[in-house]
């Protein structure tokens, strides 16, 4: 049975991370000169995009107003701030391994909410976030791919 309150919860909380993912892969477009992983980050800040609205529309359908502020303290949060600092000046490989550390985070926070959280979700919403992990953890190994490259 869904339990509304924790839908919500569950939906800003992940609404929250890609917001985050918005904000560092526009950082890390900054930060390269390199065409293709511009290309590559373009692609993953999309993604997030148009998973954001999938949430927000979630939300919305729910009668509430999505959460659109970032808490201080989350870990993604401390983590871009971090990633923030490291980037400027660090090559191809810092920054694909950052990210991909980044995307670990990302997908495990989708990981851990939606097993923690199976039984107060709709099998509509649990699709749709399933799908959006699926989705994320296709960047995270794009970007694995991609650093392991660099170290052949």
């Amino acid at each position: 049975m869904m339990n509304k309150e924790k839908s919500i919860v569950v939906l800003n909380n992940l609404l929250e991370i890609n917001n985050e993912r918005i904000e560092i892969y526009e950082t890390a477009k900054k930060v390269t000169e390199e065409n293709d992983l511009k290309d590559l980050f373009s692609e993953f800040q999309k993604t997030s995009a148009i998973f954001k609205s999938e949430l927000v529309e979630e939300l919305q359908k729910m009668g509430v107003v999505p959460v659109d502020v970032a808490r201080n303290n989350s870990l993604l949060v401390r983590l871009w701030i971090n990633f923030k600092a490291k980037l400027i000046g660090q090559d191809r490989e810092d920054i694909l391994n950052t990210l991909e550390y980044n995307e670990f985070v990302a997908i495990k926070s989708y990981k851990d909410t939606l097993s923690d959280n199976l039984d107060h979700l709709t099998a509509e919403l649990h699709i749709m976030l399933k799908s959006q992990q699926l989705l994320l953890t296709a960047h995270h190994d794009k970007v694995k791919k991609l650093g392991d490259l660099m170290l052949s």
